[in-house]
């Protein structure tokens, strides 16, 4: 229990530990980036259609070519806009800065700020924009064109540490979010309103001297493909009429740039081979996600903590039962299941579970464990060896046949050393045992043979001197039996077990002392309360050995004119056997020592009796070689009840 104990606080520390490490990491974010490269191809694996109402008018290479240089005069700005008047569309998303009046052509901003009238579902675009170090404003549209439009909404894009565009925020503004994205404030214009799982959190006011960019309502959008996955179409081509009204007619049309050279495009998740995406595609991927709630749920920092240290713990609850190399498969299985489980979470359910703390830990585990595990080894290893070299002197690092720089290695050729020197000492003990099972027992039974023989030809005088020799060769040959049968129970082999029925076994024993019992009047008799066969599996000589020693005592030990009651019950899993006498019974502060050798017990006023206190331990030694046990129940001057109990088997088990 000491082991266990220690054991199982080792596994503690090392749990306490490696969940410490793991959650910690969970919530501090320490493996983003392998996080957010899972999480890229987790969205690269995915792909959704995407709908034909949302159309991109695009400022292409070919738009430039044919218009010219950029900026453009605001009057072409205008006279895209009339046509997508005409067109009907649901909502132009205008993705220009006009920030700043056109000092060059006035007439050309009210030009475009009355075609933005006409209109009435135009959205213009507002962006941070620093006035100091530290300082920003909403860098909104000239006063001429925000009076006109129907929407305004900021288009920062929120880029993470890596450079890559994977969220943006629902509402931004300087010192307080109060514009709403540029694809949430499209979808308003289109359906008059906006969803309100997108409402901005309602706070307390920004203090006054705080002149940052504000930022509410987080969201990843579930991208639907790569670049170009929208529809397209190029700007002079709608301005020439080559893509005519009935294309354009009710469609949420977002007017940007898409040629490199203006520098507005972003890498993200979908971004295969280096190619950036627009700006403009990324509002349209916003606006159709919106619509279709394609957004992705990311677990908060306390959720994932929480996950990791759940799963860890049951790894590590894993290991402690499992063997190293079931333990290490288990360890890859998690680690594996985390990366594969986070991607379906992601494609099936929408939702994020970062996996790397997850696979950190199960990285982690298996080799602290294992460690802790060899440690604990080593240290019990030590302990036996320095046992063993003080019962055997000759075992020890300088008698090993191999020496290794490897300290293990030098143990187990320790352990390998003391194995070899124990077989001899078996071998040993096996030779003495033969030695006295013939040697010495053939002998003294041609003594007692000689001694019976003489007895009747001698006079009275020598007549005694034979019988004390006689005895004395008979407890000698006991003696030698006894020791010879505690030997083979010892020596008993499961592996060499067959179907025995115990009942046959407690007639047949009660059959061998019944010339015993009768010289004494005693009744032996059998009942059997069970419902079933009385099936053990075993070695049918040693339990019936144990069967007889233990009659045999009841016997001897029993008043004449008694009985003696041999019971054979179930007990669910177990077949059970009382051997209850009627004899002097045994004291309370005795029983202890029966079933240990040498352990006689001597009664006053009662007869000495034969032996020298292995008979019990033969019976012991024997039904625990079964994986059973024996006990014993006794009252002075009433009698004993010994009680064995043996794992039952069913006759098809066998």
């Amino acid at each position: 229990m000491r082991l266990r104990g220690r054991a199982l606080g080792e596994w503690t520390l090392v749990t306490a530990i490696l969940v410490a490490l793991a959650g910690l990491s969970a919530w501090q974010g320490w493996l983003w980036r392998a996080d957010q490269l899972l999480y890229d191809t987790g969205l690269s694996l995915d792909s959704r259609p995407v709908p034909d109402d949302i159309v991109i008018v695009a400022i292409d290479e070919e738009s430039l070519r044919q218009i010219g240089r950029w900026p453009w005069r605001r009057a072409v700005h205008a006279t895209l806009i009339e046509k997508l008047t005409q067109a009907d569309a649901a909502a132009v998303g205008l993705d220009l800065i006009l920030s700043e009046a056109d000092t060059n052509d006035p007439a050309g901003d009210r030009v475009l700020a009355e075609a933005i009238r006409r209109n009435g579902r135009v959205v213009l675009p507002v962006v941070p924009r620093a006035l100091a170090p530290g300082i920003l404003s909403d860098g909104r549209p000239i006063e001429l064109f925000r009076r006109h439009a129907a929407e305004l909404g900021h288009i920062e894009i929120q880029l993470d540490a890596d450079g890559i565009a994977r969220s943006v925020y629902m509402w931004g503004g300087a010192s307080e979010p109060l514009h709403p994205q540029f694809a949430l404030a499209t979808l308003k214009v289109s359906r008059g309103d906006t969803p309100s799982r997108f409402d901005r959190h309602a706070g307390q006011a920004a203090d006054a001297t705080d002149r940052g960019w504000r930022r509410d309502v987080w969201l990843h959008p579930q991208f639907a493909g790569p670049p170009g996955t929208y529809r397209t179409v190029s700007y002079v081509d709608v301005l020439g009429g080559a893509i005519g009204a009935e294309q354009l007619r009710g469609r949420h049309v977002l007017v940007g740039a898409t040629a490199a050279g203006l520098g507005d495009q972003y890498p993200t998740p979908m971004s295969g081979l280096g190619l950036a995406m627009p700006g403009i595609e990324i509002h349209a991927t916003l606006l159709d996600a919106l619509r279709t709630d394609a957004t992705v749920n990311w677990l908060t920092p306390g959720e994932v903590t929480a996950v990791t240290a759940a799963v860890l713990v049951a790894l590590m609850l894993g290991l402690l039962f499992l063997s190293p190399r079931d333990g290490l498969l288990l360890s890859a299985a998690v680690g594996l299941t985390a990366m594969v489980g986070a991607i379906l979470l992601l494609q099936m359910g929408h939702h994020w579970l970062p996996p790397s703390s997850i696979l950190l830990g199960a990285v982690l585990a298996y080799p602290l464990w294992s460690w802790r595990r060899l440690e604990s080894a080593q240290r019990f290893m030590d302990a036996e060896l320095r046992e063993l070299h003080e019962l055997d002197p000759g075992t020890s690092a300088e008698t090993a046949p191999e020496r290794s720089v490897d300290p293990l290695e030098n143990r187990i050729a320790i352990v390998r050393a003391a194995t070899d020197r124990q077989r001899a000492i078996r071998k040993v003990r096996d030779d003495t045992i033969r030695f006295i099972s013939h040697d010495i027992r053939s002998p003294l039974a041609s003594i007692i043979t000689l001694v019976e023989g003489a007895s009747s030809q001698a006079g009275a005088d020598n007549f005694s001197r034979l019988q004390r020799a006689g005895h004395y060769a008979q407890s000698a040959l006991n003696l030698a039996d006894d020791f010879f049968r505690l030997a083979k129970a010892e020596a008993i082999d499961a592996r060499k077990f067959e179907e025995v029925d115990l009942a046959s076994l407690a007639q047949e024993a009660a059959d061998e002392v019944w010339p015993a019992a009768e010289r004494k009047r005693i009744r032996v008799q059998l009942r059997d309360e069970g419902s079933r066969d009385a099936l053990v599996r075993g070695d049918r000589a040693q339990l019936g050995r144990a069967l007889t020693n233990l009659l045999d005592n009841a016997v001897k030990f029993s008043a004449e004119s008694t009985a003696i009651h041999i019971t054979l019950r179930d007990a669910e899993k177990w077949q059970e056997l009382d051997i209850a006498d009627q004899g002097c019974g045994i004291a309370p502060e005795d029983t202890g020592k029966l079933f240990t050798r040498y352990g006689r017990i001597a009664k006053p006023g009662q007869a000495a009796q034969p032996g020298i206190g292995l008979g019990l331990v033969i019976v012991k030694t024997i039904v625990d070689r079964h994986g059973g046990t024996i006990a014993v129940d006794s009252t002075v001057d009433v009698g004993s009840t010994f009680r064995i109990r043996l794992p039952h088997v069913e006759p098809q088990d066998a």
